[in-house]
């Protein structure tokens, strides 16, 4: 059965069920496996290339074609952009297109890792909730108390004080010191 999302068209629902699946991708590698798909749902390519630690990070060689590259940011090092190829010109929308999605693909990408570390982690830190385990992934990525309520859609207060439950629950002193637990424990 498909969404429906009044208003916004069959190019519009592509690109929103494109991005969904590619936030509930089970790991990386089924991420690395989405993508391919939804980039080619919104823009068509012959080729394609991951750049960074999640695909493979070839030399430039010479274009077969026209090329085209996507920057995500915000997921790097995992994934650093993508590198379209064809044989016809990639049009100005398309260019526009692929700005838009690249932001996209690059919070899904940072999203599924988050997500991956906190099940690592998970049996080492089983007295935190599960937002806590959330707050305390992006404490560990060495965000604010800001960009973690404005990532999570909470307060900066509320952050505050999941910080604060975490640290005593870990009988940790420090920020930092939590942040350590957690990294250990998602090794």
């Amino acid at each position: 059965m498909r969404t429906v999302y009044p208003g916004i068209g069959e190019e519009g629902r592509l690109l929103l069920d494109g991005f969904l699946a590619l936030h509930d991708a089970h790991d990386l590698t089924a991420f690395a496996g989405a993508l391919p798909r939804v980039v080619g749902d919104v823009i068509a390519y012959d080729s394609l290339m991951l750049v960074g630690d999640l695909g493979w990070s070839a030399p430039i060689v010479p274009a077969r074609g026209h090329r085209i590259a996507v920057r995500t940011p915000g997921a790097a090092p995992l994934l650093l952009g993508l590198m379209l190829e064809r044989d016809r010109r990639f049009t100005a929308r398309e260019t526009a297109l692929a700005a838009l999605v690249g932001e996209h693909i690059g919070a899904a990408a940072d999203h599924v890792r988050l997500r991956e570390r906190a099940r690592r982690a998970a049996p080492a830190l089983v007295g935190l909730t599960a937002r806590e385990r959330q707050v305390l992934a992006q404490v560990a990525d060495g965000r604010t108390d800001r960009d973690i309520a404005a990532a999570l859609h909470i307060g900066a207060r509320t952050v505050e004080k999941h910080v604060e439950h975490i640290r005593v629950k870990l009988g940790t002193r420090t920020r930092a010191e939590a942040a350590a637990r957690w990294a250990r424990a998602a090794r």
